[in-house]
């Protein structure tokens, strides 16, 4: 009988990576999957911004001829995600090298199948997807050399469903492939090759076969899993089980009878999609379930060849490569610990915060998770953090599903945060659904005001009324800007083209950055869309923007989260000389944060003046008695710098304030030893 293993097929993808991205010829970034250290549990992830993983659809084949099995997800965005076996045959070790193997029709729910349909030696690809079509991608190289074309995106010519999941097997020992199909409505489509092993011809014998129906989501494999030389089935289903048939027939005519609803006590957090397959070369079948949040769970048969028996071994087979804590993420950089370095937070779906401790340096940074529960909201965490009290420490805001805004105080201090829940619905904010809030200065009044993205797309803008200690929130607009960028409006502000006022970006439903530049001025922002795609960055589905200067270079770098719930990182390269001249500075008086802050001994003050000016830049202490006179004469127009040292002054927080002609400014600094 000629049955299909997948490790009979050999097949080596052309894969092409961009080194850079660029926009308009004045900002490029460069995607960067491993260049940071990411740590969880002692282990460095070997590609922690590579994105993540949703309702991983998975399949195991030898992709390179070298003895050993790959690894293939589809994905609820539509990817596929490719692992390599860098290890052995009995010993796997998977490295990941693409995202995107393939594009498919509607972009949503890819599940991949390989089959030699056309009996050339190399493995062609079929893909599944929401709209219910199968993609067809021949494969035009070689077995070592495969080049995938579409050449079909709708296989079948016959609609099925919605969802549909397609596996190829030689159901009736004739030798060529037949099709089998599951889909949302939880039945299996077969459809009989009455064609050759050469030139396939698939007509629909039945919509539901042997009139199987695990209710919703049918995912199907076939493995001869008792050795008894007939193929049995296996189909994942949406609430989290495995179904199992057991063929009481033959290798020619088989009958499934069905035996249980829940194999081996399985069961996964919904969405279940089986993959059957001998991954430590024991010769008997290894169980590995793919499930909603992207995991991909391993169980390892500790029984034999005729009477499996499967214990869990891993919770997530891929959670040594790719930095992925749930669905939609939401990152966010702050220096917590005050030792002058960024730590990084994630917000997720399930409402936990995750906390990585920048164990490395302010310019080459190492994060490692100390905890994925620090803070905890109702539903869907989207975390920023201020200084909203003006006492030297960061306090936390939380978003969530239900959109009101979390107010967490800091009771501790700047150097040994400890949050405090206040209020989970602070200043009464109600933007209906899914808030995700965002703290600027943006009308340059030195206290901080907040917009608020939502559902709908829009920007909800609260401008502060009170203080910097005492802000006071008053709604202004529900729709700022007149900005609505369709669903799921995710601001941040940076001044990205160093001109010394905010831009915005948004990130939404598809995934695109969008840009708005400010051209106005820092007390007046005028806001224009320049893209709906900023430098064409690519981050998934309800992409999360983050804009940081990551590696201390005086640029911001870009992080986004995204709905499978990873993060992407976009290191800023563009050349200083090329910004300057596509970005012509506009004068105004601009007092910069001190930078590194905290320091010890030196720290750097820029400032920058509309006009000549005479210049005094003076330090105080808490108590407001002048410490040093770092600046005291007239200065060009321009940006200037000054190097100021501690001179022996003891730990603590420190001000430092400009007076340029009729324009004064101040802000903190602090000195830690």
């Amino acid at each position: 009988m000629f049955q299909f293993f997948p490790t009979r097929f050999t097949v080596i993808f052309v894969l092409i990576f961009p080194i850079s991205t660029g926009f308009a010829q004045e900002f490029q970034f460069q995607p960067e999957i491993k260049s940071i250290p990411v740590i969880i549990n002692g282990e460095s992830l070997s590609s922690p911004f590579a994105g993540g993983m949703s309702l991983a659809h998975g399949t195991l084949v030898d992709i390179d001829n070298d003895g050993d099995m790959d690894l293939f997800s589809g994905e609820e965005d539509g990817d596929i995600t490719f692992f390599r076996n860098t290890g052995t045959a009995t010993e796997p070790a998977f490295t990941f090298e693409t995202e995107k193997l393939v594009s498919i029709g509607s972009g949503f729910r890819s599940a991949p199948a390989f089959a030699d349909i056309d009996n050339d030696g190399d493995f062609d690809l079929f893909v599944g997807e929401y709209s219910g079509d199968i993609n067809f991608f021949r494969n035009t190289g070689s077995s070592s050399y495969p080049i995938f074309i579409l050449e079909s995106e709708n296989l079948t010519s016959i609609y099925i469903g919605t969802e549909t999941a397609p596996t190829l097997i030689d159901i009736d020992d004739d030798n060529d492939y037949d099709l089998f199909v599951g889909e949302k409505e939880g039945n299996l489509n077969f459809f009989r090759n009455t064609g050759t092993a050469a030139i396939p011809v698939f007509v629909l014998e039945t919509e539901n076969l042997d009139s199987i129906d695990v209710g919703s989501e049918s995912a199907p494999v076939f493995v001869d899993i008792d050795n008894d030389r007939d193929l049995d089935l296996f189909v994942g289903e949406q609430d989290g089980k495995i179904h199992f048939y057991r063929n009481s027939g033959t290798a020619a005519n088989p009958a499934f009878t069905f035996e249980t609803d829940n194999y081996s006590a399985i069961y996964v957090e919904g969405h279940s999609r089986p993959i059957i397959a001998d991954i430590d070369n024991d010769q008997d079948f290894d169980l590995f379930v793919g499930d909603r949040d992207g995991e991909i769970i391993f169980f390892r048969n500790r029984g034999t060849t005729s009477i499996p028996s499967f214990t869990l071994e891993a919770k997530n087979f891929v959670s040594e490569i790719i930095l992925d804590l749930g669905l939609l993420s939401n990152a966010t950089f702050v220096d917590i610990d005050n030792d002058a370095d960024l730590d990084l937070f994630i917000g997720i779906e399930t409402g936990n915060l995750s906390f990585f401790r920048n164990t490395g340096s302010a310019t080459t940074p190492i994060f490692t998770l100390e905890t994925e529960s620090l803070i905890s909201v109702a539903d869907r965490c989207t975390p920023i953090f201020a200084d909203i009290d003006d006492d030297g420490d960061f306090d936390f805001f939380s978003g969530e599903r239900e959109g009101n805004l979390n107010l967490f105080r800091n009771t501790g201090s700047a150097t040994n945060p400890i949050f405090a829940l206040e209020t989970n619905n602070f200043a009464a904010i109600d933007v209906g659904l899914l808030s995700t809030p965002a703290l600027a200065d943006i009308d340059n009044d030195g206290d901080l005001d907040l917009f608020i993205g939502e559902r709908d797309g829009n920007i909800n803008f609260y401008r502060n009324t009170g203080t910097a200690t005492n802000p006071i929130f008053t709604l202004e607009t529900e729709n700022y800007a007149t900005i609505d960028v369709g669903l799921f409006s995710t601001p941040t502000f940076t001044d990205i083209d160093q001109d010394g006022d905010l831009d915005l970006f948004i990130g939404e439903n598809s995934g695109n950055i969008n840009f708005f530049r400010n051209t106005g001025t820092p007390t007046n922002p005028a806001l224009s869309l320049e893209t709906e795609s900023f430098t064409l960055l690519d981050t998934g589905y309800e992409s999360a923007p983050c804009f940081v200067d990551i590696d201390g270079d005086g640029d911001d770098d870009f992080f986004a989260g995204e709905f499978d719930g990873g993060l992407y990182f976009y290191r800023n390269v563009t050349p200083l000389s090329v910004a300057t001249k596509a970005t012509p500075q506009r004068r105004y008086f601009i007092l910069y944060q001190n930078y590194p802050n905290p320091f010890n001994p030196t720290t750097r003050i820029k400032y920058q003046l509309a006009t000549a000016s005479h210049v005094v830049l003076t330090i105080y202490n808490l108590a407001g008695q002048e410490i040093a006179t770092a600046v005291n004469e007239f200065q060009p127009a321009g940006e200037h710098e000054v190097t100021w040292q501690s001179k022996g002054l003891p730990s603590g927080l420190y001000f430092y304030k400009i007076q340029a002609g009729e324009y004064s400014d101040a802000k903190k600094l602090i000195l830690q030893k």
